[in-house]
């Protein structure tokens, strides 16, 4: 059958290529959040059945820059919400990958995630041994984020929190998490506001204290202005805004600008809260980034979280979806 028929986190396949974003939408973004684009976060095949094995036809390219430092270079196999295995491919090569699927209910829930180091080509899903039926998952949840969103630093595309807030849902996750961006870009603002949606996350803002280095003010303004051009395409649309986790090193060092993270937490904050209540949205939600997560839940590189750390994002995300989403 055709790979997209199973194929889930992808908007668009173009020249077998599975897209988060396409192509033709990237007109204005910077060039660093196009880049990160072509990483396959969260795509994933994902089915029911009694298929024994599946056999995935697929291309490799090179190595990504922006695919997570972790190494996701294989197919990782998720069976009712469980890690069950993993087949590992590299890079620049054309071959079909056989995945052997474990003995299990037929109505449970397999997802096949693809490796993220590459930007893999897709010819073809085989099932072997039975049937593979495409799930059919009723909440469209769009995720849009920084590296933490995109799953930096998880051990596999699975264990990032999104993946891990999916499953617990049971939404159909388009992961729009960006390396190294997400810096609340109007023209990506303007892209979530024509993407069809039930429920929207926005979680970025670390980015803003070290790579483009914002002020409390700056950044305030722009979360007004960010929410307000996603609330002009989803009127109603539950919209669940994370400020950003803890990273030890910023949170009371200043930047060039002069703020350090707390005080871009603090103005994130306060802008969702005024929005909400200058617009009686009640529509629009809050999770403080400052406790979700612990010291020791973080990557030795002080800035992303380990699976721990994703785990507790990935649930804390997953109570506060399944509350606010219709």
């Amino acid at each position: 059958m055709e790979a997209n028929t199973l194929l889930l986190g992808a908007v668009s396949v173009e020249d077998a290529r599975p897209r988060r974003v396409p192509a033709s939408a990237m007109e204005r973004w910077t060039a660093d959040t196009v880049q990160a684009s072509r990483v396959p976060a969260g795509v994933r095949f994902g089915f029911t059945g009694d298929a024994a094995a599946v056999d995935i036809d697929v291309q490799t390219g090179d190595v990504l820059a922006l695919a997570t430092p972790a190494d996701h270079g294989e197919f990782t196999v998720y069976v009712d919400g469980e890690r069950r295995g993993a087949v590992p491919v590299t890079a620049d090569t054309t071959t079909t990958v056989r995945i052997e699927l474990p003995e299990r209910n037929p109505d449970m829930t397999v997802e096949i995630y693809l490796p993220e180091r590459f930007e893999p080509r897709l010819f073809g899903v085989h099932a072997q041994g039975g049937e593979a039926r495409p799930l059919e998952l009723s909440t469209k949840w769009v995720a849009y984020g920084d590296s933490i969103t995109q799953g930096w630093t998880s051990t596999d595309p699975g264990s990032a929190w999104t993946a891990v807030a999916a499953r617990a849902t049971g939404f159909d996750l388009l992961n729009l998490g960006f390396a190294g961006a997400a810096r609340g870009e109007l023209p990506v603002a303007a892209h979530l506001a024509a993407t069809p949606a039930d429920v929207i996350s926005l979680a970025w803002g670390t980015n803003c204290w070290s790579q483009i280095e914002m002020d409390a003010r700056y950044i305030g303004e722009l979360m007004r202005l960010f929410l307000s051009m996603v609330r002009n395409g989803h009127p109603e649309t539950p919209i669940l805004v994370l400020s950003p986790v803890i990273r030890p090193a910023a949170e009371e060092t200043r930047n060039g600008s002069g703020a350090s993270l707390s005080d871009l937490r603090g103005a994130i904050e306060e802008a969702v809260d005024a929005f909400r209540d200058e617009n009686a949205d009640s529509h629009v939600h809050l999770v403080s980034g400052a406790g979700l997560i612990t010291t020791g839940q973080l990557d030795p590189d002080g800035i992303h979280p380990n699976d721990a750390g994703h785990a507790a994002i990935g649930a804390a995300a997953a109570a506060a979806l399944t509350r606010v989403a219709r």
